[in-house]
């Protein structure tokens, strides 16, 4: 059997432990493209051996504007979109290539099967029915936008299906443990907060990131998504998503708002060493009788 008329596009940054078995689940495509945010591991090495169709671009921290490029070297028709941790199993491979020589849907939304710290979750919007993406489609009713969390653009005219058989999913290695998470959570808030002080995103106040964000999107994930089905995980990964992710987001708007710039750290370390000098300062000027509530005053300021 020949391969199918279909261009699979993966973006990667030090994918080493995954991509070998990511394009050995997608081999039976004529089209792989990798589009490598310049990988400091042996991701590209790994690649080569599977396709010779190999871009650069550069990295962002989040996938979306990579995702684009991708799109825009896709030599097919017909696009499938897959993560360099996830896989394609058999069940689904049969599935897409039924629907691409049908020509049965014009965008199809695959379920995905997702593992955190390294049991299947079922619940908390990450079940394989809650988080469901486009991931197949023609190229011509598709774009993705260059926002984080911004997604797919689909074209109104799409005939749109949605895959409904649990073996039709695409398996997600999603979060190795909670440093992994912590560190996307936190990859993630910074570049949403860049968003917002760059007019792209709205800011959002206090109040609603606690009821709205914070309560309401808590309970939505481990209550009426079932997140408790996944017992303590699901607790963590319900909590992390919603009161964690936006409080941190609303902190670091905040901080870059008030400082006028995304480099909080600069502007941080700057006020640091204001205070810094000031306190030498009482040594340098023979200070033994400041008056201690001046110096008090000047340092909580």
């Amino acid at each position: 059997m020949g391969k199918a008329p279909l261009s699979v596009l993966i973006h990667t940054y030090n994918e080493e432990c995954n991509i070998a078995n990511c394009l050995e689940s997608v081999k039976w495509a004529d089209d792989i493209v990798v589009v490598d945010m310049y990988s400091t591991d042996k991701t590209i090495e790994l690649a080569r051996q599977y396709t010779d169709r190999i871009f650069f671009f550069e990295n962002m921290g989040y996938a979306d504007p990579a995702r684009q490029f991708a799109l825009e070297k896709a030599l097919n028709e017909w696009v499938l979109i897959v993560d360099a941790d996830e896989l394609v199993p058999g069940a689904l491979r049969e599935r897409i290539i039924d629907i691409i020589h049908g020509d049965k849907a014009d965008v199809v939304y695959i379920p995905h099967k997702n593992y955190f710290f390294g049991k299947l979750i079922e619940g908390g919007g990450w079940g394989p029915f809650q988080d469901m993406h486009p991931r197949l489609f023609k190229k011509k009713h598709m774009r993705i936008g260059d926002c984080v969390h911004d997604f797919f653009q689909i074209d109104n005219t799409a005939r749109i299906v949605k895959l409904a058989d649990r073996r039709e999913s695409f398996i997600h290695f999603a979060i190795i443990d909670v440093e992994q998470l912590i560190a996307k959570q936190n990859a993630y808030t910074t570049i949403e907060a860049k968003n917002i002080i760059e007019g792209k995103k709205r800011f959002i106040p206090l109040w609603s990131i606690l009821l709205r964000k914070g309560l309401a999107v808590f309970f939505q994930r481990y209550i009426l998504q079932k997140g408790y089905k996944d017992g303590v995980n699901g607790l963590y990964i319900s909590f992390t998503r919603s009161f964690f992710y936006y409080l941190s987001l609303y902190i670091k708007a905040r901080l870059m708002l008030e400082g006028g710039s995304s480099d909080v750290k600069s502007s941080v370390k700057e006020k640091y060493a204001a205070i810094a000098r000031f306190v030498l300062s009482q040594y340098a000027n023979n200070a033994d009788g400041a008056d201690s509530s001046d110096v008090e005053s000047r340092l909580t300021q």
